[in-house]
């Protein structure tokens, strides 16, 4: 009879076997975590963890307005971000998980929740079986290993960023599903502040392709009216911030928070500016080729061939692609344009301000990659079981320490200019 019922629905089954397989997963990761007392080597993850695990000793009233640590590069308040980001890895210490190592166990739940989102998303535009084949196929790029075991933002980030597309997407047809869209605009905001605003934009670019349509669809108002009360769910919760943030110092906030940011965004030689911003978008676009590889060169390699048999009518298939993919294809195109666009214009350069965008790229690339390669396909075919993404994540994870122990070189980020 048991069988026979998991038989009977085999969505359910699968959703069940791959919360298992996710569970087990950061079972063992948390695990390894706390019994090797890791430690990331890049400044960024070492300066965060450390103030978390300083918020997790602090009263919670001082929980939103953490001080660098001594040693560091800065010294008094740390206003470099709002302080969302910190509240999770101070809980879960609190709860009696090892407090330097909780930031990189909470970004083991980031990336496994980002790819449970991803594939949910994917799978409103694409084939079920491509779009779960994405679950692995996405922790293969350069900048999933790059990202594996850190503690800082880019995974919150990712996460965030998708909750709130995936609550655009399902608000298209039932309404409700804005709540999502505005928690993860929110979540955005705390925990990367300005640069919040990329949220609301991509959420609207992604309604924009979508309605690149050749069929009738669900009507999109709902979706932008959703969209509209999440911007100002946003508002709101800036405005409660900046409240808490005084209540506990006595100071401002935003406006300093600003002040900081913007001041190091800024270009110092104006009289250059042009040809230091063209050499922005040429140093981004390097990284935009190299983080998301191979899909990259496989998403390059299918708009050409579209492009040039849809312009020769030898192959009237081409113009006649289903919108659901163009739409995925656009998005893509639209989110590096986006992101490539407004940090060109900073002289102050990071590869991991693109991080969003490098996911985006190698999820339309892959799906390239797996209609024009029978052999991916077959692979995907063998790989396509619930419990895949998770021990592929493991096996990854294991590797990464393995490699931090044993000394082997690690795939980095260059950004001598940030």
């Amino acid at each position: 009879m048991a069988t026979g019922a998991a038989g009977s629905n085999p969505g359910t089954y699968r959703g069940y076997s791959e919360v298992l397989s996710w569970a087990a997963a950061l079972v063992a990761t948390w695990t390894a975590l706390a019994v090797l007392d890791y430690g990331a080597r890049d400044p960024d993850s070492r300066l965060y963890a450390e103030i978390a695990a300083r918020t997790a000793a602090a009263p919670l009233s001082r929980w939103i307005a953490p001080d660098f640590p001594p040693g560091w590069y800065m010294s008094g308040p740390f206003r470099e971000h709002p302080a969302g980001f910190f509240a999770p890895p101070a809980v879960l210490a609190r709860l009696g998980y090892p407090a330097p190592q909780a930031p990189y166990a909470l970004n083991v739940l980031y990336q496994a929740l980002a790819l449970a989102l991803l594939v949910r998303l994917a799978a409103t535009v694409v084939a079920d079986r491509e779009a779960r084949a994405l679950g692995w196929l996405l922790q293969l790029l350069p900048i999933a290993f790059t990202f594996r075991i850190r503690a800082n933002h880019e995974a919150a980030v990712l996460l965030c960023l998708l909750a709130a597309l995936l609550g655009t997407e399902r608000a298209r047809s039932r309404p409700q599903w804005a709540i999502l869209t505005g928690l993860g605009l929110i979540g955005l905001l705390l925990v990367k502040g300005l640069l919040a605003v990329f949220g609301p934009v991509l959420c609207a670019l992604w309604l924009l392709a979508r309605g690149r349509r050749a069929s009738p669809a669900p009507s999109d108002r709902a979706a932008w009216l959703g969209l509209a009360a999440s911007v100002a769910a946003m508002g709101l919760a800036a405005v409660a911030y900046e409240w808490a943030y005084r209540q506990a110092t006595g100071e401002p906030f935003w406006s300093l928070y600003a002040e900081r940011q913007l001041g190091v965004a800024a270009v110092a030689d104006s009289g250059a500016r042009l040809v230091r911003c063209a050499y922005n978008v040429v140093w981004y676009l390097g990284r935009v080729l190299w983080f998301p590889f191979p899909w990259s060169l496989t998403l390059l390699a299918a708009g050409w061939h579209l492009r040039a048999s849809a312009g020769s009518g030898s192959d009237p298939a081409a113009s006649r692609l289903d919108p659901r993919t163009r739409a995925s294809a656009l998005f893509a195109v639209l989110t590096v344009a986006l992101y490539v666009g407004v940090f060109s214009l900073s002289d102050r350069r990071a590869d991991r301000y693109l991080f969003p965008a490098y996911y985006a790229v190698g999820a339309a690339g892959a799906v390239a990659a797996l209609r024009a390669s029978p052999r991916l396909r077959r692979l995907a075919g063998h790989l396509d079981r619930p419990w895949a993404p998770a021990v592929v994540f493991v096996v990854a994870f294991l590797l990464h320490l393995a490699g931090g122990r044993l000394g082997i070189p690690t795939i980095k980020v260059w950004a001598p200019d940030s």
